[in-house]
Parts: C-alpha cells; sequence; structure tokens
C-alpha cells in the first residue's frame, strides 16, 4: 500500500527539503535560549543544541519538545530512538505545534515506533493543514486519493493538493519542491476523475485561496511567531 515507487521517491525527496529555521522572536532567558540551541544546530553541533533545548522542553515550550523530537526521529547527534521521539513531539503537537502535528502524522504513516496507522497520520495532517501548512496539506491529499485512513475521495484530494501548491507559491517560504510534487500528484488524480467533480475541486480551491490570500496579508502585516522544528520526514 502507499503511494507508488516513483512519488514516494519524489515526496520523500521534496519533504527532505522542507527544513524550517525556527527563530524565536520574543525576549528573556528562554528566547536566548532558544537562540543558542538554533545557533548550535546551525553549526552542526547537536550535542549543544540539545543542551540549550532540553529545559525549554522539559518547562513545556513546544517548540524545543518538536525540535528534540525530531532529533531522535533523524538520529542526529542522538541515538534514533522513537519512543522518545514520540513522547516529545506528542507533547508539542498537542499544544498545537504545527511541526510537531505535521512530525506525529508522518510517524503514524511511516510505522516509527508505532503500528502504522493512516487514520491517525490523517488526523494529525489535517490539524497541521488547518494551520495551512503545505505539506500537511499535500500528505493529507495522497491520503484521500489512495483511500488511506480516510474514505477514497479525488474531489477531497484536488482541493488539498491544489491548496498546498497555493501555499507552496510563496517565494519567501522556499517550499518549490513542495509545490511542484503536489502539482504533479495533483495531475495524476485528475486524470481518472469525472469533469463534475474536478470543477466542484476547483470552486471550493478558488473560495479557499481568497480567503488564504486575506490571512496571508494579515500576518505579513502582523506577523506571527514562525513554524518551530527541524527537518521533516518523509511520507513514508
Amino acid at each position: 500500500m502507499g503511494v507508488n515507487r516513483r512519488m514516494r521517491r519524489r515526496t520523500r525527496w521534496a519533504l527532505a527539503a522542507l527544513i524550517v529555521a525556527a527563530l524565536a522572536f520574543g525576549t528573556g532567558p528562554a528566547a536566548a535560549d532558544w537562540d543558542t540551541g538554533q545557533a548550535a544546530f546551525e553549526r552542526g553541533d547537536i550535542a549543544a543544541a540539545l543542551e540549550a533545548w532540553q529545559p525549554l522542553a522539559e518547562a513545556g515550550d513546544a517548540r524545543a519538545q518538536a525540535a528534540i523530537g525530531s532529533l531522535y526521529i533523524h538520529g542526529q547527534g542522538v541515538a534514533v530512538d522513537y519512543a522518545k521521539a514520540l513522547r516529545w513531539t506528542r507533547r508539542a503537537a498537542e499544544q498545537g505545534d504545527v511541526t510537531g502535528q505535521f512530525n506525529m502524522g508522518t510517524i503514524y504513516a511511516g510505522g516509527l515506533g508505532v503500528e502504522r496507522d493512516y487514520e491517525a497520520a490523517a488526523e494529525w495532517f489535517r490539524r497541521a493543514a488547518e494551520r495551512d501548512d503545505a505539506a500537511s496539506r499535500f500528505n493529507l491529499g495522497v491520503l484521500y486519493a489512495r483511500g488511506l485512513g480516510v474514505p477514497k475521495d479525488d474531489e477531497e484530494a484536488i482541493f488539498l493538493l491544489s491548496t498546498a501548491t497555493i501555499i507552496a507559491g510563496d517565494p519567501e517560504a522556499n517550499l518549490q519542491e513542495i509545490g511542484a510534487a503536489a502539482e504533479n500528484y495533483a495531475y495524476i488524480v485528475m486524470m481518472t476523475m469525472e469533469e463534475p467533480e474536478l470543477t466542484r475541486a476547483l470552486k471550493r480551491t478558488r473560495a479557499w485561496e481568497k480567503e488564504f490570500l486575506r490571512r496571508y496579508l494579515s500576518r505579513r502585516i502582523s506577523p506571527a511567531e514562525p513554524r518551530s522544528g527541524l527537518d521533516p520526514l518523509p511520507y513514508e
């Protein structure tokens, strides 16, 4: 089951390229510790990054929890430990951290230390997708196209893939690979769709795009704290 071999390789490459630079804009010790850890991570000193982030994570900082979870998932500077990865990632995700939610989806989709559960993966991807996360919309669209963990629904798949492409179109987001992969997958799905179904999906996409642009402009005027985390995981 899962996407075909060609799309699996493309998706893995696209999502692996999505490296998020998470910089805090607050003040005080917590912000300083986060910046210290981020700087250490960027220069490849994972031990120093973990030392800076660990106290923050234990104090409930969702960004640090998601970052530590990602380290244990990938085995960056630490041994791969899916139990620790799940514990920290879940804590971040349940606080609404988008990276944590995305990584929870990929943990369940990939069966990383847990039984593979596409239904759980879809739920976590959905939560992040609702926060305009392009990678989560892409993955959720793939699940709908394949009927994995959700009912097979090409209309919903096209809507999610198309909106992922729109989000990835922001030149400052550096998500060109995600946008291209979502667009290519959408073409594959479209080839088997009836025209009324496709028309409905594109109509929903146009309506969504208007609202997204409103939110986008609002964020540009009053930018929120950026998404936190390290390397997202591949779909499978």
